[in-house]
């Protein structure tokens, strides 16, 4: 393989990397906004922001566990790493083919 490419392909990974756990960031911030929201309050009755026992029930207990179980967001940082390098494999071969037939193409 000849520098550039190699160099091309860390490129394409680490920006492949950086753009993907932005996407998880937001996503997850998207997630937990929706959840507070739209589940939490409605369950909320006296509207003081905190759950008394009297405003405990199962669907409140299944909601507050979905808000705080954050281990996909937690493990995405080390999960994307070989995902974006098998996009940037895939993304640097097809430049590479493209390349090298737009070259054909023009002799």
């Amino acid at each position: 393989m000849k520098k550039s490419t190699i160099i091309r392909f860390l490129t394409i990974s680490t920006v492949l990397y950086f753009v993907l756990n932005i996407i998880v960031y937001y996503r997850w911030e998207y997630r937990n906004n929706k959840i507070e929201k739209e589940l939490l309050q409605k369950y909320d009755t006296n509207g003081d922001g905190l759950f008394s026992i009297e405003e405990s029930n199962p669907e409140l207990n299944e909601s507050q566990r979905e808000l705080s179980s954050d281990t996909a967001r937690g493990l995405a940082p080390f999960t994307l790493i070989p995902i974006s390098l098998i996009l940037g494999l895939i993304v640097t071969l097809i430049y590479n083919f493209l390349a090298k037939s737009k070259k054909t193409l023009m002799y």
